[in-house]
C-alpha cells in the first residue's frame, strides 16, 4: 500500500512514509508555490491512497467595495 501525491496531473511518490500529509505538502510547496493554499482530497486506487492537491478557487477582495 503506496501513498501518491498528486498536483496539476502530476504524479509524485511520497517523499518519506513518516512524514504526514501537511509534511509532504511543505516539501512540495517549495516548488509549487500554490500548493501551500490548497485542499487535500483523498481517495484510493486499488492498494494505494491517493492525496490530490486543489487549488483553492478564491474571491481575492470581494468583500471590499469599489470606490470612486
Amino acid at each position: 500500500m503506496a501513498r501518491v501525491f498528486v498536483y496539476d496531473d502530476r504524479e509524485f511518490p511520497d517523499p518519506d512514509p513518516e512524514m504526514s500529509v501537511e509534511q509532504v505538502k511543505g516539501v512540495l510547496a517549495d516548488f509549487y508555490g500554490e500548493i501551500a493554499n490548497a485542499s487535500v482530497k483523498e481517495t484510493k486506487r486499488g492498494d494505494d491512497t491517493i492525496f490530490e492537491f486543489q487549488r483553492r478557487v478564491g474571491t481575492k477582495g470581494a468583500g471590499a467595495s469599489a470606490r470612486s
